[in-house]
């Protein structure tokens, strides 16, 4: 199975994409572009490899390399907001395209290829990426403030398509006073989110792909 894990820089993608369970004995893999596991250092996650890449082809590379070698139960890409503006910056420093319009047709393409990738490799994958806030038409001729991954217009339908789950990172106190996060997957004209699973309306990180 795998999800997309979106929500505002410092929402706590990283901090609870990380506490999902482990199965069969196995580990968890964080690969990360943008630094955000030195956040890690503040939590205890014995059951977690961490691997920083700073090139997009690092990425896919360890990516495959964690899913080939069959060690992991979950592996989770932080972050694919990230990683698209991390590839289009490697290709047009490269000077190899007039046009970047290719270059971005390239990156699309790709991307796509990955989300699709991540639904047929064996293990579960979490996708992590930065939340976007745009106005979406209503039937009604209405327009409503919308929250949904930051990625192009040209794939976030088809990279969300190919999610079992889309949620939202959310933070209440309990009853005691405490703060919990949890995912929000209950799609609305205000939220973009989903859960194929168990159509649950919320999610705690733990529980993911339970």
């Amino acid at each position: 199975m795998n999800a997309l894990i979106y929500g505002a820089s410092g929402a706590g993608k990283t901090t609870n994409s990380t506490r999902v369970k482990t199965k069969d004995g196995k580990r968890n893999l964080l690969i990360c572009t943008d630094n955000s596991s030195v956040v890690l250092g503040n939590f205890d996650r014995p059951n977690l490899d961490i691997v920083n890449v700073s090139k997009a082809q690092e990425f896919i590379d360890e990516y495959r390399k964690g899913y080939e070698s069959k060690k992991y139960s979950t592996i989770i890409l932080d972050n694919l907001s990230d990683l698209f503006d991390l590839w289009i910056l490697e290709l047009e420093a490269s000077g190899k395209y007039k046009d970047m319009r290719q270059a971005y047709q390239i990156v699309y393409q790709n991307l796509r290829r990955l989300s699709r990738e991540s639904a047929f490799c064996g293990c579960d994958t979490i996708f992590t990426a930065w939340s976007d806030m745009v106005e979406v038409p209503q039937p009604d001729g209405t327009r409503k403030t919308r929250l949904q991954p930051k990625l192009p217009s040209k794939i976030l339908d088809s990279a969300c398509g190919l999610m079992n789950i889309v949620g939202l990172v959310n933070s209440a106190p309990d009853k005691e006073g405490n703060m919990q996060w949890f995912y929000v997957t209950k799609g609305s004209a205000e939220i973009m989110a989903k859960d194929q699973v168990r159509c649950r309306d919320f999610i705690m990180p733990e529980e993911l792909f339970v």
